[in-house]
């Protein structure tokens, strides 16, 4: 298992990767530009191969980007769904000469669920196959929202090759899935491998949650101090399968201290420190 953290790179990758070392990551994610803005400048070919090396130097791995919040890959807005799959082929692009290993993408939100699956499933069938690994989210089911029932999968596993799940325990949680106990953990397995195998999530957003199971509230918390708690982490990161996955935090910050504390305890769970 490794542990890391989402790194802020609004001072340049060669700073973010610094931060990664700072804080004690083994693994990290990113945002390549900024996830609120369609407007964007392409990142420099020698900063993004110089982010690739430093990180192989001080052993972090893997290397995930998230994609932006604007984009929505299953919007009835075609304008919006063209300017995301333009914006996605240049994310993908830059992914890929950074040897990321995983693009993160939210599945998106449609008022027809169906309708914004297929869309979702034809956005992304020119990206899979790529050395850069496209993972789904799951979410959790707030208003329009795909992803936040683990059946929302299933077309896409059966259209697409080489995709996989990026498995938020926040989302989980607050879209009802309460792993709390074993019972709930091995229910909530159960559920998911109805619709896809355990073995198609490749890391773990590991984040508590500040609202209640099944509430559909998408609310970050710091770890330990949400409703999943210590023994939901516990369960989750000493199963025979997900103790062999990345986890990364995307955990509130005003600082990188309340990074490295929550990675703290985070590793100590593991017994890493």
């Amino acid at each position: 298992m490794k542990i890391g953290a989402h790194v802020w790179v609004g001072n340049g990758l060669n700073n973010a990767g610094k931060a990664a070392v700072n804080i004690g990551c083994q693994c990290i994610q990113i945002f390549l530009h900024n996830p609120r803005s369609w407007k964007i400048s392409r990142r420099n070919n020698d900063e993004m191969i110089g982010f690739t090396v430093f990180l192989k130097e001080n052993n972090i791995q893997p290397l995930a980007v998230h994609m932006p919040y604007l984009l929505n890959l299953a919007s009835p807005d075609r304008k919006i769904f063209s300017l995301s799959i333009k914006r996605l082929e240049i994310e993908m692009e830059e992914a890929e000469k950074m040897v990321a290993d995983f693009y993160i993408i939210h599945p998106g939100s449609c008022p027809s669920k169906i309708k914004g699956i297929k869309q979702l499933c034809e956005g992304l069938k020119n990206f899979t196959g790529l050395k850069t690994r496209i993972l789904i989210e799951n979410t959790s089911g707030q208003g329009n929202s795909l992803g936040g029932n683990w059946q929302d999968f299933e077309y896409l596993f059966q259209k697409l090759e080489g995709i996989g799940i990026c498995f938020d325990t926040a989302h989980a949680f607050a879209s009802g899935n309460d792993f709390r106990t074993k019972i709930g953990f091995r229910k909530m397995i159960s559920d998911m491998e109805k619709y896809f195998p355990r073995k198609s999530i490749f890391l773990v957003h590991a984040n508590d949650s500040l609202s209640e199971c099944g509430s559909r509230i998408d609310r970050h918390q710091h770890l330990g101090k949400g409703f999943i708690g210590k023994n939901g982490f516990k369960i989750l990161m000493k199963d025979q399968y997900f103790s062999l996955l990345p986890f990364i935090i995307e955990t509130p910050k005003t600082s990188l201290d309340d990074d490295r504390q929550n990675l703290k305890w985070l590793k100590k769970i593991t017994g890493l420190i």
